[in-house]
């Protein structure tokens, strides 16, 4: 295919074909402090149980209850003094009791823990209710109650949270085998660009794009590369593309601009030229439409056209997909609900997938989305399917939740 034809496909069919061409990155071993957000490469096993020993829940008395016990008090001589973190050592014996710490260790017979405020010391004894030793609550977590050794905590393909971490680290793992992150490239063009710590001049522009990506690319397990701003030039262009398809570290690669119809749109051309694979290079999608994807030497390019909007909306539906992918996850974004209109929406026509920025709210456990207002960042995409031009207040429809404003989901 030369840098003139086009090879449109639907939003499904390029998503289909972007996947197909993934194979999962290679592994690494890493700390428990490196792992947040880590995606697992394998099922993760717990090496201790939990608890690993018979554990107090409550600061009192461990005793040794043999037999039944009517509504007598039963009087136990204090013996030893188990805080939390020692040894309990030896076994309690019959009529004797431990004064113990919750977190402590039970003794080898010891059957129930007596809170302190449930029975009275004196005089080196414990008087404890008869009453309470007939109760069903033992205040004693047994060693393996919650997780047994070699129960699976984490499954593969997993993100980790702090919450896995705290888990892992409970059950005496000190690390864990993850995906490796895909490096991840990225290029702004534009002639009008220049960076952020540069003057401004008259007709330049921020390339607020280089800020964008870098926190998509992140949101998305990626390790984003800033390869900087290139111009509208052909060769420029080209000698770009020429040193990715002699790189052998990059994973993926993203360009910005340069993809319409215009005299400076050059980014399809000069990947052509620099021995790129055009896989396709239009989407029935709005926005989008002009979405170049192909692989150059090892390395999978993404061209998105220039507006901000575009590369937020193909970053969370194409490629950050593609990126969990690289990592050994399939499916798991962009995450989907189901939300009611609060207001009506029409449309002059509707003959492509449409995608429009959301702010997604829960109420009395029901979801609500309407269109995200001027400066409002958006934490979803409300997805219009085409053949229906309008939809009424309350209607039902497909939500896809943003990458990077997952934490803006708020009640309503």
């Amino acid at each position: 295919m030369n840098g003139n034809e086009k090879n449109s496909l639907s939003f499904r069919q390029a998503k289909q074909a972007i996947l197909a061409t993934i194979h999962p990155l290679p592994s690494q071993i890493v700390g428990l402090n490196e792992g947040q957000k880590r995606i697992t490469s394998s099922d993760v096993p717990a090496i201790i149980s939990l608890p690993s020993y018979d554990e107090s829940t409550r600061d009192g008395f461990v005793i040794r209850v043999i037999g039944g016990c009517g509504q007598k008090i039963d009087q136990y001589q204090v013996v030893h003094e188990i805080p939390a973190g020692k040894p309990c050592g030896g076994m309690i014996l019959p009529g004797t009791a431990c004064r113990i710490m919750t977190g402590g260790c039970v003794p080898e017979g010891g059957t129930r823990v007596v809170p302190f405020e449930d029975c009275v010391e004196q005089d080196g004894f414990v008087c404890v209710p008869g009453r309470l030793l007939q109760t069903r609550t033992t205040f004693i977590r047994k060693i393996g109650s919650e997780i047994t050794q070699g129960e699976s905590l984490v499954a593969a393909g997993e993100a980790l949270q702090s919450g896995h971490l705290a888990l892992l680290a409970s059950c005496g793992i000190q690390a864990v085998s993850v995906s490796c992150r895909p490096v991840v490239g990225y290029v702004c063009t534009g002639s009008e660009l220049i960076s952020g710590t540069e003057e401004l001049a008259s007709g330049q522009k921020v390339s607020s794009n280089s800020f964008l990506l870098r926190g998509l690319i992140a949101s998305a397990g990626g390790c984003p590369e800033d390869m900087g701003i290139i111009r509208d030039n052909a060769q420029d262009l080209f000698e770009l593309f020429a040193k990715v398809a002699a790189d052998t570290h990059l994973d993926a690669m993203i360009t910005t601009g340069g993809m319409g119809p215009g005299k400076y749109d050059l980014v399809e051309r000069a990947f052509v030229e620099a021995g790129g694979k055009v896989i396709f290079n239009a989407i029935a999608m709005r926005p989008g439409k002009s979405f170049l994807f192909g692989i150059l030497g090892r390395t999978l390019c993404f061209g998105l056209p220039g507006p901000p909007h575009a590369v937020r909306t193909l970053l969370n539906e194409l490629i950050g997909p593609a990126l969990y992918a690289m990592q050994g996850v399939t499916d798991i974004w962009p995450k989907k609900v189901q939300a009611h209109l609060q207001h009506a929406i029409s449309m002059k026509r509707n003959d492509v997938l449409h995608l429009k920025d959301g702010m997604l709210t829960v109420a009395a456990g029901r979801c609500f989305v309407r269109f995200a207002e001027r400066l409002e960042m958006g934490n979803c995409f409300i997805v219009l399917p085409p053949g229906q031009t309008h939809h009424p207040e309350g209607d039902l429809v497909e939500v896809h939740l943003a990458l990077d404003q997952c934490a803006g989901l708020r009640e309503g």
